[in-house]
């Protein structure tokens, strides 16, 4: 009997597979659920168990920034997608499959069956590999301006916010930039322990919260006194989040 969970920010997504999980495959357990990468950790450290189908986009990241919490990671990895364009980044990870969405019945029971087949080093190769993914906060991040281009560290980095096509950076020195490339492609570029999406035009670093509010459906205080908006929906995550980087 194998123990999985299923991480996917689609309540309907998550309902099909485990449907199709136990028409399908009687030697798998369904332990848990989660809607997103802060979720997800919880959930995995919580259950431990064997294997993850895990959605690549959800709300509050991508599935590859869950990996990064796990160093040495004691689980089967089943990606699934309803974009075929991240197979290769899946299987840089060791993932031992990637399914499209919707779903393919006899694709998943391919998928569970290759769970006998993890050797000795698995663990060791994927280890290796997310090693390799981890954000080094210590580098300088290189980011396009309309000018050229500015380095900023990570840990300077107090917030972000969308500005149409771009985005504005604020550091720790109360310097603002235009970077030139849209919120979500400079979200990929950040580590997912230090900062979270709160809002679909607002990034925030944890170390810069001071005080998380719910009035108004819900804000975020941060050191220097500005205010950001939480949304209703990404609050529940964005709680989680913290309490699993405190």
């Amino acid at each position: 009997m194998y123990s999985v969970a299923i991480i996917d920010d689609q309540a309907s997504s998550r309902k099909v597979l485990k449907n199709l999980l136990a028409q399908l495959c009687p030697d798998v357990e369904v332990v848990g659920e989660a809607d997103g990468v802060a979720t997800g950790v919880s959930l995995i450290r919580a259950k431990r168990p064997d294997a993850i189908f895990l959605d690549i986009q959800m709300e509050d990241g991508m599935g590859f920034d869950l990996i990064k919490f796990f160093p040495s990671p004691e689980f089967s990895i089943i990606f699934t997608s309803g974009y075929n364009n991240y197979a290769t980044e899946a299987f840089r990870v060791n993932a031992i499959d990637y399914l499209l969405k919707p779903i393919n019945p006899e694709d998943l029971v391919k998928a569970v069956e290759k769970l006998n087949y993890r050797d000795s080093e698995w663990n060791h190769r994927l280890a290796s590999l997310v090693e390799n993914l981890r954000p080094k906060e210590e580098q300088k991040l290189r980011l396009p301006t309309t000018k050229g281009w500015t380095f900023w560290r990570p840990e300077d980095i107090v917030r972000l916010e969308a500005s149409d096509s771009m985005t504005f950076f604020y550091n720790n020195k109360g310097e603002r930039i235009l970077v030139a490339k849209n919120i979500s492609a400079n979200q990929d570029l950040l580590p997912p322990a230090r900062f979270f999406r709160c809002h679909k035009s607002h990034i925030v670093n944890r170390d810069y919260i001071k005080e998380v509010l719910r009035e108004d459906g819900g804000s975020a205080m941060l050191e220097d006194g500005f205010v950001i908006p939480i949304s209703r929906r990404r609050m529940a995550n964005f709680l989680e989040w913290l309490r699993g980087n405190s």
